[in-house]
């Protein structure tokens, strides 16, 4: 990877990690489609391999406010997600993944806006897991499915809840992506030029969480959840 393609990657997660502290998830919805751009070598796997620091620093920031029941029912789902995900890598190509995953969240944030979708249960929360598991390995991207689950808490809670789920959810992702033999030694030194953009964008990110805060986290998952179907059908398809 050349000197300008690692400086603008790390502008561009330094963008999307602000995104998700304020937030609560979309980093890597932002950053993976513009990261292919730039060089395909720095998705999935590198994203994956750094996520666990962007989760570990906002775990510890956002910490006294996690739903545990939640927290535990999805990540009893993602743990058979990621190993059908990682099987689902090596058996089919990332665009066939990426256009059964854009279709599935544009037609989950259609019930949500609808008004049809199912009330928030421990079923539920097991499937939006799953799902979110399912689709991390193949395609860098795993939080909406459980972000559109959750769109009714209010930020701080959103925020606490989804960010240890991210942190064990995909530190799983990992172990099941080296256990499958898909990571290299270059995959390990991109995730390391991308470490100071995180703990960069979580700093910025501090002032905007009051902003999202104010009743617009339901808004902000349903845009950010759209906005990753589209990129994901449209980097699969073209």
């Amino acid at each position: 990877m050349s000197v300008w393609e690692t400086g603008l990657a790390m502008v561009v997660y330094l963008i999307a990690c602000a995104l998700q502290g304020a937030v609560g998830f979309g980093a890597n919805l932002f950053a993976v489609p513009l990261l292919a751009l730039i060089n395909p070598s720095l998705v999935p796997v590198p994203v994956l391999l750094v996520s666990p620091v962007l989760n570990g620093l906002m775990t510890w920031r956002e910490r006294g406010h996690v739903e545990k029941p939640i927290l535990t029912w999805t990540l009893l789902g993602r743990l058979p997600g990621v190993a059908l995900g990682v099987v689902a890598l090596q058996a089919f190509s990332g665009d066939r993944l990426g256009v059964l995953f854009g279709v599935l969240l544009l037609l989950a944030v259609g019930l949500k806006v609808s008004g049809l979708a199912p009330q928030r249960s421990k079923k539920l929360l097991l499937g939006a897991g799953g799902l979110s598991g399912f689709m991390a390995p193949p395609v860098g991207v795993g939080g909406p499915p459980v972000a559109l689950t959750l769109h009714d808490l209010d930020g701080p809670s959103f925020r606490a809840t989804m960010s240890p789920y991210f942190l064990i959810g995909t530190s799983m992702s990992v172990v099941g992506l080296a256990l499958g033999g898909q990571i290299t030694g270059q995959d390990f030194v991109t995730a390391l030029w991308l470490a100071p953009a995180v703990v960069a964008g979580v700093a910025l990110s501090g002032p905007l969480r009051s902003r999202i805060d104010a009743g617009r986290v339901s808004t902000s998952v349903y845009v950010l959840s759209a906005v990753a179907a589209v990129a994901l059908l449209l980097r699969s398809l073209l």
